[in-house]
C-alpha cells in the first residue's frame, strides 16, 4: 500500500498569513518526501475567504520542482468548472515537468457560488462532468478530438501537446452513482476523509462490481482518504489535535448534506458542533492515537476495503503548528508506514 499526504492549507478567517503557509507547505513537501511518502496531494474550492486553494496547477509545479520521487496529485480538483482541454493540457504539462508523477483526481464540485461564479448551472453538473472526463481520457490518449455533447464543441486537428508520460485519472465520489462512475469511465476511485467505515465498504462493493460489469475489474484500484494525527496516546490527540479537525468536519456536516445515515450511527442526535463527540467520531473514521493504534486502524480499513493507497490529512485550517505537524509527519513515516511496506520498524 502506499502513503500519501492532503495539504489543507488555508488562513482563516482572512488569509493574512497565506503566503508563509504555503512557504510551509512546500518545506511540508520535502519532509513528507524524506519521511517515506509516496505522494503529495492538493485539494481545490473557489470563494473561500481563508483561501483555501482555488489553483492547483500551479502548487503542483512548485511540488514537482522541490521533490524528485513522491506523486503529485489532486483530490479533488474541481473539474467541471473548467475546460476539460484547458485541463489535460495543464495536466499534461505537470506529468512532464515532474517526469510523470502526476495523479489527478477530479471531482463534481458542491457549493453553490462555485458555479455562480463560473456561470454555471448546477443542475446539469452530472453531464458536463461525464463529457470533461472523456475528453481529457481522449485527449491524454493521443487522440484527434471531434466531440460535440451538451456542453463542449470541440475540433482538434491533431492531439495535444505535449503529451503526459504517466499521468493517471482518478474520480472522487461519495454516492453509489459517483463510484460506479468512476468504474464506468475505468478510474481510479478516490473516497472522501468523512464516512465511516461500514460507508466505505459498501461503496467498495458497489464499485468493484460496477468495474467487473463494465469489463474494468483489472483496472479498478481504490485511493482511501483519511483525517490523522499520531502522538503518544488518544488523550493526546483529543487535547491537541482534535479541537482542529471538529471544526472542519462539522463545516461539512452543515453544508454537504450526503452522510448515510442508515450506516453511520453516530449522527443520532448531532446538531451542533458540540455533539462531534472525539470518542464516537474517531472510530471507524480517523487514524488517530498512538503509532500502534494507527497501524491497528489502517489494517482494519485495508481488510474491509482493499485500499492501494491511503492519502492522510494532518494540519488543517485550525491547526495545529507548523511544528507539530512537522513532527507528526516524521513519526507517521518512521513508526506507521514501515509496517505496511514489508519492514518493520527499527529492523
Amino acid at each position: 500500500m502506499k502513503f500519501g499526504l492532503l495539504f489543507r492549507v488555508q488562513d482563516p478567517p482572512n488569509a493574512e498569513n497565506i503566503a508563509e503557509r504555503w512557504q510551509q507547505a512546500l518545506e511540508v513537501a520535502k519532509v513528507a518526501e524524506e519521511s517515506g511518502f509516496d505522494g503529495l496531494f492538493l485539494p481545490e474550492h473557489h470563494m473561500m475567504p481563508d483561501a483555501y486553494l482555488p489553483s492547483v496547477w500551479p502548487v503542483l509545479g512548485a511540488l514537482a520542482a522541490v521533490t524528485e520521487r513522491v506523486d503529485i496529485g489532486t483530490t479533488v480538483q474541481l473539474l467541471p468548472l473548467d475546460h476539460p482541454i484547458h485541463v489535460a493540457e495543464h495536466g499534461a504539462m505537470v506529468d512532464v515537468l515532474s517526469n510523470g508523477r502526476l495523479r489527478l483526481g477530479c471531482g463534481m464540485a458542491n457549493f453553490p457560488q462555485e458555479f455562480e461564479l463560473f456561470g454555471l448551472n448546477p443542475k446539469r453538473q452530472k453531464s458536463r462532468f461525464e463529457e470533461a472526463i472523456e475528453i481529457v481520457q481522449r485527449a491524454w490518449a493521443g487522440e484527434s478530438i471531434s466531440f460535440h455533447g451538451k456542453h463542449f464543441d470541440i475540433e482538434a486537428a491533431g492531439p495535444i501537446t505535449p503529451q503526459p508520460i504517466g499521468a493517471q485519472l482518478w474520480l472522487g465520489a461519495m454516492s453509489d452513482p459517483g463510484v460506479e462512475r468512476a468504474a464506468r469511465f475505468g478510474c481510479t476511485w478516490a473516497t472522501d476523509p468523512l464516512h465511516n467505515v461500514e460507508v466505505m465498504k459498501h461503496w467498495a462493493g458497489v464499485y468493484r462490481d460496477a468495474a467487473e460489469a463494465n469489463g474494468n475489474a483489472d483496472k479498478a484500484s481504490i485511493v482511501l482518504l483519511r483525517d490523522g494525527w499520531v502522538a503518544d496516546s488518544l488523550e493526546e490527540v483529543e487535547k491537541t489535535w482534535w479541537p482542529c479537525i471538529r471544526n472542519e468536519h462539522w463545516f461539512y456536516f452543515e453544508k454537504v448534506p450526503r452522510w448515510v445515515a442508515e450506516r453511520e450511527p453516530f449522527l443520532e442526535g448531532v446538531e451542533t458542533e458540540a455533539d462531534f463527540v472525539f470518542d464516537r467520531h474517531r472510530r471507524d473514521r480517523l487514524i488517530v492515537g498512538s503509532p500502534d493504534d494507527c497501524i491497528e486502524t489502517i489494517r482494519k480499513f485495508e481488510a474491509e476495503i482493499g485500499m492501494d493507497y491511503m492519502i492522510t490529512s494532518f494540519r488543517v485550517a485550525q491547526g495545529p503548528s507548523f511544528e507539530q505537524e512537522l513532527e507528526c509527519i516524521r513519526r507517521f513515516g518512521q513508526e506507521v508506514i514501515p509496517a505496511f511496506k514489508g519492514v518493520a520498524a527499527g529492523a
